[in-house]
């Protein structure tokens, strides 16, 4: 029961302080790479279900395609909203490759800190997905952001593992940023919720 009550007031507490995705088109669907910066050798782009038969964009028209050789990336410098601690950031996309055996080509996404200055403060990363059965697959993951952090580079990273096109699609990619509960926040919160579970089973009984 406690541990009921403690997901409902964080839940409570989360929407209240998470915002709309950081990112500029996240989806592909202006049918452009408007808003990010191409990099590595195999020139990433969009791309409507053409490219390989039988993958389709996982919503809307477009997705992004790695193009062809051996590694690309596409990247989008996002401002985090001034100097703050206690801020973490929900990292979402979609992933989906040509089925070319294990490994087949596949991606990942990695942020990279930067400070008020642009230098580099650190990197993290989400897990490589190689989904290759047919079938788009999501990632979902909170990384903490550094208490100096001002900007941060959202990264697509597109790996070749077979041939020479890079057969890995990314789709609907989202970066959320919300400001963690002080504990006397969280604390005030669970009472709440508890006092509110007490009412009830007051008047159910």
């Amino acid at each position: 029961m406690r541990t009921k009550i403690a997901l409902a007031a964080a839940s409570l507490i989360l929407a209240g302080t998470a915002h709309a995705s950081l990112l500029i088109n996240g989806g592909a669907e202006t049918g452009t790479l408007e808003g990010w910066t191409v990099g590595g050798v195999s020139k990433p782009r969009v791309d409507d279900g053409s490219f390989d038969k039988g993958i389709d964009p996982h919503s809307g028209d477009y997705m992004f395609l790695g193009g062809r050789g051996k590694f690309g990336s596409l990247t989008q410098n996002v401002l985090l909203g001034g100097l703050d601690a206690n801020r973490r950031v929900a990292v979402s996309f979609w992933q989906q490759g040509l089925d070319q055996g294990t490994p087949s080509d596949n991606g990942y996404v990695s942020l990279t800190w930067r400070g008020i200055d642009g230098s580099v403060l650190g990197t993290v990363a989400s897990s490589t997905l190689d989904s290759h059965d047919g079938a788009w697959q999501q990632y979902q993951g909170w990384f903490d952001v550094p208490a100096s952090a001002f900007s941060v580079d959202y990264t697509m990273n597109f790996v070749r593992n077979f041939g020479y096109d890079l057969d890995n699609f990314f789709d609907d990619n989202v970066l959320d940023i919300f400001k963690v509960p002080e504990p006397g926040t969280l604390a005030l919160s669970l009472l709440g919720v508890a006092a509110i579970a007490s009412v009830r089973r007051r008047r159910s009984r």
